[in-house]
């Protein structure tokens, strides 16, 4: 498939309609023209208003911001809330919307109490606690090719690793058991869709929260083990530092949140790799790149396609509109990402780009608590899947591939490959 400028000609011209407000084009979100680029009528739409009104999936208006300035503006402003509580607050899908009401967590939270919980879970994610955990990242990703090599020259990399890896990595980082894992991706693959019926919805977070994830906190605290959750009970839960709902949101947003990105991110960026035959080669002869190409692949697949959502707090005059007090606010970091001011060529894949100034991860104090276990995580899983798989090749051309639009992180749902092995003979 060929890869020209993902512009799209708007369908009116300026002057036939207000910039700033929804129209019928102003749908949010929309069907990308090419899988590797986010929709090209948000930037086209954007250099003539990068603060412009939509309407969601719901029918709920927000403004939309595609600038990188102002995206990283309204990320670091006092004056918006990730308070997702808010009847106004984006609605990325039913079941997100009672996920986030009734299981609230600290990256839906506001200061002081998202500072409080925040500073809690910090010492989690630090360096010194992300490279104890790598031995177990690169055990697992070993393990999984081990399987993939075994059972025969063909492969899906999504089934076959970009899914089951970071769930691996995350389920043993809280203590969940193995036997559970199957399970735990159906329950957030449901609570990230759009097409999940509201009925349903209520019922599959009552199934998740109030029975699964309430009985595996209760039996870690009768018995805790070396995790976070049970570091969490022990030390946060029994003297009454956190309750037992507190535990079981956190638990909510890990399991979900927690290794969905990475799923998404993994089994993208493996595509990208794989249909950019030069980059994939490249990082092949020079791994010493692979902390580059974990940069760029996380700017040019961005998969949190749904964009950073806010509240603001009170009017904000910003881009030459007015946010009024309660307004919804959606930053779409993916096309702030391709902006050419800040990334030269921004379409072009480039693994020794090194875009660290990338949005991916968020900006300020609601940054990504994840994000080195993420970057330990991705880097343990590129490198290890193209040094040890040098003649893997994809089976299906770019256009077959089914991408998955319709939940909160934009995804792959299977990259079929010839692993070229003859190892499993």
């Amino acid at each position: 498939m060929p890869e020209p400028n993902p512009t799209v000609p708007a369908s009116e011209t300026p002057e036939a309609r207000c910039p700033f407000h929804a129209g019928p084009e102003d749908r949010f979100p929309l069907p990308r023209q090419h899988p590797f680029h986010p929709p090209g009528q948000y930037a086209e739409r954007g250099r003539e208003a990068p603060i412009r009104q939509v309407l969601q999936w719901n029918g709920s208006p927000a403004w939309f911001v595609t600038s990188y300035a102002l995206v990283k503006a309204l990320l670091m402003d006092a004056r918006t809330s990730a308070d997702a509580t808010h009847p106004s607050y984006p609605a990325q899908s039913p079941a997100l919307v009672l996920a986030r009401r009734d299981y609230q967590a600290f990256a839906q939270m506001d200061p002081p109490e998202h500072t409080v919980e925040r500073k809690l879970l910090t010492p989690e994610f630090s360096a010194k606690r992300v490279e104890e955990m790598r031995p177990k990242v690169q055990a697992i990703a070993d393990r999984l090719i081990d399987r993939m090599m075994a059972a025969g020259d063909a492969a899906d990399l999504v089934r076959d690793y970009a899914a089951p890896l970071p769930c691996q990595v995350i389920c043993t980082l809280l203590g969940v058991p193995e036997s559970d894992h199957a399970a735990l991706q159906g329950w957030s693959a449901e609570i990230s869709s759009r097409s999940t019926a509201p009925e349903r919805a209520a019922a599959m977070i009552r199934e998740f929260c109030d029975g699964y994830l309430t009985t595996l906190v209760r039996r870690k605290n009768a018995q805790p083990e070396d995790d976070l959750l049970s570091r969490l009970i022990v030390e946060q839960m029994r003297p009454g530092h956190l309750s037992e709902l507190k535990v079981v949101s956190l638990a909510r947003l890990f399991l979900t949140a927690g290794h969905e990105s990475t799923t998404g991110t993994l089994g993208v960026g493996l595509a990208t790799l794989l249909y950019h035959p030069d980059q994939l080669e490249r990082l092949r002869c020079e791994p010493e790149l692979i902390g580059s190409a974990v940069e760029e692949i996380l700017r040019f697949t961005d998969v949190t396609h749904a964009g950073r959502l806010r509240i603001a707090k009170e009017d904000i005059e910003i881009g030459g509109v007015t946010i009024r007090a309660g307004d919804a606010i959606i930053m779409h970091q993916a096309t702030a990402n391709r902006e050419a001011a800040i990334f030269a060529d921004p379409h072009r894949f480039d693994i020794s780009r090194n875009p660290r100034q990338h949005l991916a991860f968020g900006m300020g104090i609601h940054r990504c608590i994840g994000q080195p276990l993420a970057r330990m995580e991705l880097a343990v899983a590129f490198n290890t899947i193209v040094q040890r798989l040098p003649a893997m090749r994809p089976t299906e051309t770019l256009e077959a591939l089914d991408f998955h639009h319709g939940m909160a992180i934009y995804g792959l749902r299977a990259l079929p490959v010839r692993l070229g092995t003859l190892a499993a003979i």
